[in-house]
């Protein structure tokens, strides 16, 4: 790792977009990332026509899911769900105008993003300047899952939806579930181009507190010091695309020096394909193909993260059908 605000010093002579960049403050047991999503926040808040509360939401996930799984030791994708009270998905009168937001990270690969909501619910939410997280999801659940991979088990921490953003949630899971003491912030708006035109961004960063041990002791003093820094970490700071995640830490930690490591891609990824979605196509039965079939025989299926339509000709989902047997 190298001192943030040193010449050559990752983060503030490399590109800053879509990069997540663990750091270490200098002499204290304190630990963290910092992400910055430009084209990929874009790429996941555009494919679909979000209400501005809505869009915020399914960008705090995706932050969350970078921010957190970026420090998984596996190969495997970290999944962050909140819900409301109906697990199916379905609405119940007066329990959430948002169904469910989820992203998923995998290291190395990038992040995907969406949500389900009642727009006409949203819409009244936002008229009344009710968009917090738990105006928009009601008395729902947080979940943290991590997937190691085919064959493995899942572990998944949940915990109940608290606050504003999501923030507040999986600082309450932190607190309650892995008891590693957590701050975070997190911040998602919009930027105007030359000539008018509007992009998404977001960015993120994280706080731990290292647990004390012989030769550290007690590490809680140095945890509330980073934390008085920490929350004086603005939005603006965190969407500025003229701030590379070095100049921010220099920015907040500059007293106590902070060490900064190599950043790490977080671009936007999908794993729809054509080849394994005709294969899922092929399994449904004849009867059901045919229902989902238009006139000319073929099927469209329209991937939920990315919005983009795939069609399929009766001779495609033949073909993968024989190869599945």
């Amino acid at each position: 790792m190298t001192p943030a605000g040193a010449p050559g010093a990752p983060g503030l002579t490399g590109a800053g977009d879509d990069r997540v960049t663990g750091f270490q403050l200098e002499g204290r047991p304190v630990r963290g990332r910092l992400v910055r999503l430009g084209a990929a926040a874009d790429a996941i808040l555009s494919a679909h026509d979000y209400p501005v509360s809505v869009a915020r939401l399914v960008g705090e996930a995706a932050l969350l899911a970078v921010l957190i799984g970026d420090s998984l030791k596996f190969d495997g994708k970290l999944i962050i769900q909140a819900s409301g009270p109906d697990s199916g998905g379905r609405q119940i009168e007066g329990t959430g105008a948002v169904a469910f937001v989820v992203a998923d990270f995998v290291p190395g690969q990038g992040v995907r993003a969406y949500a389900k909501y009642d727009g006409d619910a949203v819409a009244a939410l936002e008229a009344a300047s009710r968009t917090g997280a738990r105006d928009l999801l009601g008395d729902g659940h947080f979940a943290m899952t991590l997937d190691p991979g085919p064959g493995k088990e899942r572990y998944q921490g949940v915990t109940a939806i608290t606050g504003d953003t999501l923030a507040d949630s999986a600082a309450h899971y932190f607190a309650q579930s892995e008891q590693t003491p957590t701050r975070l912030r997190l911040a998602v708006g919009r930027q105007m181009l030359d000539g008018g035109h509007m992009v998404w961004r977001a960015g993120g960063a994280l706080i731990q507190r290292i647990a004390g041990d012989e030769a550290r002791g007690e590490t809680q003093d140095s945890f509330e010091h980073a934390q008085v820094l920490f929350d004086t970490l603005g939005d603006d700071e965190l969407l500025d695309p003229a701030l590379t995640a070095g100049q921010v830490l220099f920015r907040l930690f500059h007293e106590d020096g902070v060490r900064v490591e190599e950043g790490r891609p977080a671009p936007r990824r999908c794993s729809c394909e054509r080849a394994s979605l005709a294969r899922l196509l092929a399994r449904f039965p004849s009867d059901d193909r045919e229902h989902m079939s238009g006139a000319d025989g073929s099927v469209a299926m329209t991937c939920e993260y990315c919005n983009r339509e795939w069609r399929f000709t009766a001779g495609e989902i033949d073909a993968a059908a024989r190869a599945n047997d």
